[in-house]
């Protein structure tokens, strides 16, 4: 599922304003920014951690991973913003 542009600000956060309710899915707000298992993964984990904050809980926190972005598709991130302003294909798209 690819989302729609602006939609990320959309999404909900795993703390809400409500002080008893926390989210988890695919659909909260999170580093991946897709609607994936990973996110889904990573949203359950700060939804606990929110609870556990919440409830002033000295146990330990679920661990939080930053995005991996591989660095060997740097270069094409930089390519495909002047492709797609001169009406190009991006490059994954031509193989």
């Amino acid at each position: 599922m690819v989302n729609t542009v602006g939609s990320r600000q959309k999404r909900p956060h795993p703390r809400t304003a409500i002080p008893n309710l926390f989210l988890a899915g695919d659909y909260v707000r999170t580093s991946v920014g897709l609607a994936t298992m990973e996110g889904a993964n990573e949203s359950g984990r700060a939804a606990v951690n929110a609870l556990l904050d919440a409830a002033g809980s000295p146990a330990e926190r679920a661990q939080i991973w930053p995005l991996y972005q591989p660095p060997e598709l740097d270069g094409l991130k930089e390519i495909d913003p002047h492709r797609y302003r001169t009406g190009r294909p991006n490059l994954l798209d031509t193989m």
